[in-house]
């Protein structure tokens, strides 16, 4: 299970995570929606690890996720919303330093699953561009390429409909769907209420540094 428990935050006085309860099980879909500012991609940030809370814990499949977490770690996969990371590094260069850093670059079957990836996602021809030549919707699948690597069980997307054509989209369901087969757990935020509508998911909503269910 993804398990976090009283996750609170505080920026510049305001209280942005407030004592926050969240657990996923396997096989789960779970969307986090909220207004801009409402705390989504803090929480995001959290449970992934990029973000260490002023209170609270996070542990993933049994191994706590704060202070370091390195054996949580190997089970996630993050995409944020943004799309600027190390932009002068061709796609390739960029998977390869993924795969370097996570100890996957030997590994025979993520090679494989790396290339039928590649070739889901519409990729190959932009194998060798560099990052900042991509378009928006191609640096945000080359972000979930990263985060696929190594078929992690908890895969935390921050509103990952944005930028996407409708094929991507598409496939982002089917992603969803496949996952949820197979018992693993995707944690998403958005605000693209069409897109939520297409998924099988646990719906929350974030405000006033709260999490709940939607009504």
């Amino acid at each position: 299970m993804l398990v976090a428990r009283g996750l609170s935050k505080t920026f510049r006085g305001r209280r942005v995570l407030d004592a926050i309860e969240l657990t996923c099980t396997a096989g789960e879909v779970c969307v986090v929606l909220g207004e801009n500012g409402s705390g989504k991609s803090t929480l995001l940030r959290v449970l992934c690890g990029m973000l260490e809370p002023d209170a609270g814990m996070v542990s993933i499949l049994g191994h706590p996720l704060l202070d370091g977490g390195v054996e949580a770690r190997r089970h996630l996969g993050y995409v944020p919303d943004g799309t600027d990371a190390l932009p002068e590094l061709s796609l390739r260069e960029y998977i390869s330093l993924v795969r370097a850093l996570r100890g996957l670059a030997n590994d025979h079957r993520v090679e494989q699953e790396l290339l039928a990836w590649r070739e889901r996602l519409e990729l190959r021809a932009a194998w060798h561009q560099r990052l900042h030549t991509l378009s928006y919707g191609q640096r945000k699948r080359a972000g979930l390429l990263a985060a696929l690597l190594g078929d992690p069980w908890l895969l935390i997307l921050d509103e990952p409909s944005n930028g996407l054509d409708a094929g991507g989209v598409s496939l982002l369901c089917q992603l969803c769907q496949e996952r949820r087969s197979s018992g693993r757990v995707t944690l998403l935020a958005s605000n693209d209420v069409p897109f939520v509508s297409r998924l099988t998911a646990r719906v929350l909503r974030i405000g006033a540094g709260k999490l709940g269910p939607v009504p």
